[in-house]
């Protein structure tokens, strides 16, 4: 299929060719109407058709997140009775959804897209009850299918994937490049299955009314979200959502944080419980601490604070300054440090380059660091009154967090706040022959995990290590 190839045939193709098992199940559980006389008979009827939906519906059922009182489900019609239609019926209509687009899931944007979908239905879900509303599992469904055009055209690209990737790379935004490549873009495609196949009213009214509803404002804060969080869930982006979303459901802002960093381990909870673990792995955790004890998952591997470690690596410093050792030794080793007994999930090491005097990274440990490097790059001026000049004026190190933001926040240049994307980080000057010539930077950006006093007195002891290093170098020569 070509660009030529109208929405339509896609639309077509996908229903009749690549899932048309999965067209009539869906379609039909979909509409199973709760007015009709015998509503939990007739969705018995529909799931019981497969065998593989019943075991999977009645795993579920029994599954933690859904069944949290651990009484035992057994036959649909009890689980339909117990959980409720709408949660059933939620639960069949998900895996009708999930079953044929798995097998797509050897491409990196089915698994990235059905993460967002899974990640989005949950914070959607969470925002609606917050808001006491009573479609919640409508709510639930209408995320998850939001962008089920984006899933199915990955699943089933007929020779057009590399070509879109490609044009991605070009273009500022998403719907330019599928409308460029395809004639049409993605959004455009979930309108026409979720059509063809009556999957959803509330999805259909999301993407087509022009009026807002409750409803639509769950999903929209709900994509925000999880676009903000895969910058970190320490973000500028992700604490702004915070803000709206505590708005909007009426609760304050630690409330909500709570509420919204439960809810992506929850997501998590639920990719295992659905049997897609690979998809899981791609929703990003927030601190640990937050979750219910009933929800624990594993997150990615980041570094998590080891003090045991802390006297060891002191002990290594120290006799590297008393050895003389090399001074790039000693600011590999602190950077270490600070990585590793802290935990800090970036840590940055840069110095004002002789060339043009701006300030550059030179070490760098954690995710994302050749976007870093890019970006942490500043000018740096004596007269001048921004953070960077703040920063290397000052003896002692500087933790900018709730209570110093009011003061130093005004100092952060936009592309610094752009570079950094996060409002809460260590920063401590290096000094050499008495002057400020670089700077030693950390931040917990991925998962917002809260930075302590006790944090802080580390950070600044081991950065000091820098500047007696130097010292050190200037008195041997």
């Amino acid at each position: 299929m070509s660009k030529t190839t109208p929405l339509k045939e896609w639309v077509r193709r996908i229903s009749e060719e690549e899932m048309p098992v999965f067209a009539h199940t869906a379609r039909s559980i979909a509409t199973a109407s709760k007015g009709l006389d015998t509503p939990v008979a007739e969705l018995a009827h529909l799931i019981l058709q497969d065998s593989s939906m019943t075991a999977k519906v009645l795993r579920l059922a029994n599954s933690a997140y859904y069944n949290p009182s651990g009484r035992p489900v057994n036959t649909i019609s009890r689980g339909i009775l117990f959980l409720g239609f709408d949660v059933v019926r939620s639960i069949a209509l998900t895996i009708a959804i999930i079953d044929p687009l798995i097998k797509g899931l050897q491409h990196e944007y089915v698994v990235r897209e059905m993460a967002r979908c899974f990640h989005a239905a949950v914070q959607a879900k969470a925002i609606a009850q917050a808001r006491g509303a009573s479609n919640n599992e409508e709510v639930f469904i209408a995320a998850l299918l939001y962008r089920l055009g984006n899933m199915a055209f990955w699943c089933f690209p007929c020779g057009q994937a590399n070509a879109l990737d490609n044009a991605y790379q070009q273009w500022d935004q998403p719907e330019k490049a599928e409308n460029a490549v395809l004639g049409f873009n993605l959004r455009q495609l979930t309108q026409g299955l979720n059509q063809e196949w009556h999957l959803s009213e509330l999805l259909k009214s999301i993407l087509t009314a022009k009026s807002t509803s409750p409803e639509r404002e769950d999903l929209q804060q709900a994509f925000s979200l999880i676009t903000a969080v895969e910058e970190g869930w320490g973000s500028i982006a992700a604490k702004r959502c915070c803000a709206t979303i505590a708005e909007l459901v009426n609760r304050s802002s630690d409330e909500t944080w709570i509420m919204i960093n439960k809810a992506a381990f929850e997501a998590v909870q639920v990719t295992r419980e659905f049997g897609i673990e690979t998809v899981g792995k791609h929703i990003p955790l927030p601190d640990k601490s937050i979750q219910d004890g009933h929800s624990t998952v594993d997150s990615e591997p980041r570094p998590q604070p080891d003090l045991q470690l802390q006297m060891g690596m002191l002990r290594e410093l120290t006799a590297m300054l008393h050895e003389k050792a090399d001074i790039n030794a000693v600011i590999s080793t602190v950077m270490e440090a600070v990585y590793r007994v802290l935990g800090m999930e970036r840590t940055v090491i840069a110095f004002i380059s002789p060339e043009d005097g701006h300030l550059r990274a030179k070490y760098m440990l954690g995710d994302q660091k050749d976007k870093l490097k890019r970006g942490f790059n500043f000018a740096v001026a004596e007269q001048s009154h921004d953070f960077i000049t703040y920063v290397l004026n000052q003896k002692e190190g500087c933790w900018l967090n709730a209570k110093t933001r009011v003061q130093l926040e005004p100092l952060i240049s936009d592309d610094m706040r752009q570079c950094l994307g996060v409002l809460e980080f260590f920063i401590m000057p290096i000094r050499i022959n008495h002057k400020g010539r670089g700077v030693v930077y950390a931040d917990c950006k991925y998962s917002g995990r809260s930075l302590t006093d006790a944090d802080f007195q580390t950070f600044v002891h081991f950065s000091e290590h820098i500047t007696i290093a130097f010292d050190l170098l200037a008195k041997s020569k």
